[in-house]
């Protein structure tokens, strides 16, 4: 039997789209290059560019070889004619493109690059000495053949002051710049593609030049790709980014500047058990009561608003938003002024301390349960999973601590039921925007059919508590906040231990936030989100 090789198909399928790499890189090259008019393939010549240059439009024949060799091309092989007595070389095809426009100029795209015999093809034309290196090599040229000539009067010595030899490495450089070059173009518009979506940009191009390359050469104008057309093109595509960027935007990796400080930081129980506190801390030894209120209303539109209509906030409706948050929260009156500042104080501190993304909007979402379902739900990326944690918050006058912490614990024991967890976890499912959100691992315990126990397993329960402080409310020192963090360790150490037992495996953060006094900041927040 015959020894059978499809080596010529595959060379030559290899060419074909290594020269659709190269065209793609022009094309690409024309978006943001103003100079470049249009580029054809598949025409005149390989690719050939039209560009405005000194107050005229002149061509660019392009010619693409992909042959193999170890060695570099020389002068002589360049110069050879594989038909003898026929203009055939390489030089003479690329110069007898010169038909049709004054003033040509030419390229030879190559993977390999060329010897000491044709360098100063290398140097870009503006750049060359005219009466160096390129001259003596241009007169070298012509004396191989001085009798070919274009059909615009052009000899090889022309052909050399003209042409520039342009070396490109296999399709994975190629194309690998050209995504540099399509990511750069877009973010200088003001886009910033996933890698993805770049990929299919680029794969897009590479159709539209296959496309003009296979088209027949009697309707040119199907061969040819005008700046007008590829820059409609790149727009439609930016657009499309930027409605996609909307749609899967993820809002909550953006975080505020820090606004508390953390005074207080004790695992009890390994990790099942956690005490933490934060102070607003004072400014020119005033308490910082209304920076406070006025930077919990800053989250209110976080709280009020879906992470789809985060997504379209933008320069231009970012006022509108924020005024759509507050009428949200003022159409909502059954939730009252100290439920949504405690609300808002964990939810601020869990998005700036712990990078939390909420997993659903659920303030003003309403159960059959009532308030045996929690307000927050956020999702927490950690290093040894992701978790969610489920929040209540409690704002305490120092009245009567024993009432407040059994409520605490029986609030805690009702959250870990098995009909407020499905209820929660429903909650969730149906009021959650996964579009918006980072990748999480509780894709598994969020499926409609899985067992509680998944949910179980990741869950913590921060707990807040908003307290008027006696530190505080003695006024400003200059050893306050050490004060202020023995205060904190004394209600951890009595809070945690009266935790329920039988919940022990539960994750539980307590978060102590001192106020110098309820009742003022109440106020004050009140009157800034009816104002």
């Amino acid at each position: 039997m015959d020894d059978i090789s499809d080596a010529g198909g595959v060379a030559a399928r290899f060419g074909f789209k290594y020269q659709d790499h190269v065209a793609a890189s022009f094309v690409l090259e024309m978006i943001g290059d103003r100079r470049i008019l249009q580029v054809e393939c598949e025409a005149s010549d390989d690719i050939t560019r039209i560009i405005h240059l000194n107050g005229g439009e002149i061509p660019e024949y392009i010619q693409v070889k992909t042959t193999d060799r170890d060695q570099k091309w020389t002068a002589k092989e360049v110069c050879t004619r594989p038909i003898k007595n026929i203009e055939s070389s390489l030089i003479e095809k690329s110069l007898l493109t010169d038909k049709h426009r004054p003033n040509a100029r030419f390229r030879i795209v190559t993977r390999r690059s060329v010897n000491a015999t044709l360098r100063a093809l290398l140097d870009p034309i503006e750049k060359r000495d005219s009466q160096g290196e390129i001259a003596t090599l241009a007169a070298r040229l012509k004396a191989k053949h001085p009798k070919t000539i274009s059909k615009a009067g052009h000899d090889l010595a022309y052909w050399t002051l003209n042409a520039v030899w342009d070396v490109r490495a296999g399709l994975d450089s190629i194309e690998s710049k050209n995504m540099q070059l399509l990511s750069r173009l877009a973010e200088e518009f003001g886009a910033n593609p996933l890698h993805s979506q770049a990929k299919q940009i680029y794969r897009d191009l590479l159709v539209l030049v296959e496309e003009a390359a296979s088209a027949s050469r009697r309707d040119k104008s199907k061969k040819i790709i005008s700046r007008a057309a590829i820059r409609s093109w790149w727009d439609n595509k930016l657009a499309t980014l930027r409605t996609t960027a909307i749609a899967t935007m993820k809002p909550y990796r953006a975080r505020s500047a820090q606004f508390f400080v953390e005074v207080h930081n004790i695992q009890h129980d390994g990790a099942r058990r956690v005490s933490l506190g934060y102070d607003a801390q004072y400014e020119r030894k005033v308490w910082r009561s209304t920076q406070l209120s006025q930077y919990l209303v800053t989250w209110v539109t976080e709280l009020a608003l879906k992470a789809s209509e985060l997504a379209e906030i933008d320069q231009l409706n970012l006022r509108q938003k924020l005024e759509a948050g507050l009428r949200v929260v003022k159409a909502h009156r059954s939730l009252n002024t100290q439920t949504l500042l405690g609300e808002a104080l964990l939810h601020a501190i869990l998005r700036h301390y712990f990078g939390s993304e909420p997993v659903a909007c659920k303030l003003f979402h309403r159960s059959a349960l009532g308030d045996r379902v929690t307000r927050n739900a956020h999702v927490v990326h950690t290093a040894k999973g992701d978790q969610l944690w489920l929040g209540r918050t409690y704002l305490f006058d120092g009245r009567n601590e024993s009432a407040l912490l059994a409520d605490v614990c029986k609030d805690l024991c009702e959250t870990m039921e098995t009909e407020v967890l499905k209820e929660e976890k429903q909650v969730i499912i149906q009021l959650r925007e996964p579009q918006h959100l980072l990748s999480s691992s509780l894709s598994d315990a969020f499926s409609p059919g899985a067992p509680i126990d998944l949910l179980i397993d990741a869950l913590c329960v921060p707990i807040l508590i908003a307290y008027d402080s006696a530190i505080l409310q003695a006024g400003y020192a200059e050893d306050y906040q050490q004060r202020l963090k023995a205060e904190i360790q004394g209600l951890a150490s009595k809070w945690i231990p009266n935790l329920p037992r039988q919940l022990k495996e539960i994750r539980v953060h307590l978060i102590f936030v001192p106020i110098e006094r309820l009742s003022i900041l109440i106020n004050k927040f009140e009157a800034e989100i009816s104002s």
